[in-house]
């Protein structure tokens, strides 16, 4: 017998753990996910199993290193391996290994079978948030990004794709059997071909769902044919990776995109969708506080919403629990004092993910 641990990381409740979920439908294997659904914390010890398989990203080493040791002291036959799959980052967090692996390798394409969140045991988290809309059903239509950013776990790695029509599927399944309202697309980067968005849009506008582009688009990939094609199919609300305002501290980053490319697309955005958000990083190389304030100001003055997070170097990343955004992030850049930048980040705190949904919880439970 095998079981599988998603680990608590404190934030992203909303979003499933979406690799665990691949390898969980390609074994056919329960899963204890201690991140959606925290409590009872020691539920996991109930299982007895030969395997026991740990989702283990940069933010929950630390996590899955106490469930190790805490499994291993009650049930000291067990083998516990990490999961390792075709997904290797997601929301910014690399996968890491820990000890033995589970290993699933085949490239990220239309083979795999959808996800299958009724084999979490936080499934019902999931279906009832789903059902009343206040989270949206996540998805990953492509993996892998081919540009140079500096900050960012997920540069320079091969684009894999799904077809629009596969993705598609999984949305249609999704609505019939879940009874989703909405759903959100967390790709590393969505848009890197714009006639693959387009065709995306043109098939799922028939799903009636309202959507968003959960993670930052980049500014340079899109345009008005790219913003009447997300509207017409639904979206409603996207974000674009910002990151910096400041051309140097662009090009220090590699950026690949100008001031001029981003506000042109920030501003052909709002035009069309009921929210425009913008990615913005505190403490960049070459950064400091009156330039990444210039931003908040900057967006601000144009019309969008600025979500802050801070900058962790990528070895940092690596090295330990470092989260970029939640209750528990930290400055550790050396751009500008950490007071700074922590007064900035709290200063912010209300334009961060996450405030909505809870703010539509609140709602529906008083409903």
């Amino acid at each position: 017998m095998m079981l599988f641990i998603n680990p608590p990381a404190g934030v992203n409740q909303e979003i499933p753990n979406i690799g665990l979920a691949y390898a969980a439908t390609h074994f056919q294997t329960r899963v204890v996910d201690l991140n959606t659904r925290p409590r009872p914390a020691g539920r996991f010890l109930r299982h007895r199993a030969e395997v026991i398989g740990i989702s283990v990203q940069s933010r929950t080493i630390s996590q899955a290193r106490r469930i190790q040791s805490l499994y291993l002291k009650k049930h000291p036959s067990a083998r516990v391996k990490s999961i390792c799959g075709f997904l290797d980052i997601q929301c910014c967090y690399p996968y890491l290994a820990l000890g033995e692996k589970i290993e699933y390798t085949e490239p990220f394409s239309d083979l795999y079978p959808f996800p299958d969140y009724e084999l979490f045991d936080s499934f019902p988290v999931f279906a009832r948030r789903w059902r009343q809309g206040v989270w949206s059903y996540a998805i990953m239509t492509s993996q892998g990004c081919p540009f140079q950013c500096t900050y960012c776990m997920s540069r320079n790695r091969r684009w894999f794709t799904r077809s629009p029509e596969n993705c598609f599927q999984e949305l249609k399944q999704a609505r019939d059997r879940w009874g989703i309202k909405s759903f959100t697309v967390v790709d590393d980067c969505f848009n890197v071909d714009r006639n693959r968005v387009v065709e995306f849009c043109r098939l799922i506008g028939d799903l009636k769902l309202n959507w968003s582009c959960g993670n930052g688009l980049r500014a340079d990939r899109f345009d008005e044919t790219v913003a009447r094609a997300l509207v017409s199919s639904g979206c409603r609300h996207i974000s674009f990776g910002i990151e910096s305002i400041d051309p140097e501290v662009l090009k220090t980053v590699r950026k690949g995109e100008t001031f001029e490319e981003i506000e042109k697309a920030a501003l052909i955005a709002r035009k069309h969708f009921d929210s425009v958000n913008g990615f913005f990083i505190i403490g960049l190389p070459g950064s400091s506080y009156q330039k990444d304030l210039a931003g908040l100001e900057w967006a601000r003055r144009i019309g969008i919403n600025a979500h802050f997070s801070y900058y962790v170097p990528s070895e940092q990343t690596l090295q330990s629990d470092l989260v970029f955004y939640g209750k528990n992030a930290r400055p550790v850049s050396d751009a500008y004092s950490k007071k700074e930048q922590a007064d900035l980040y709290r200063l912010t705190a209300a334009m961060r993910p996450g405030r909505i949904n809870n703010w539509l919880e609140r709602l529906v439970k008083r409903s």
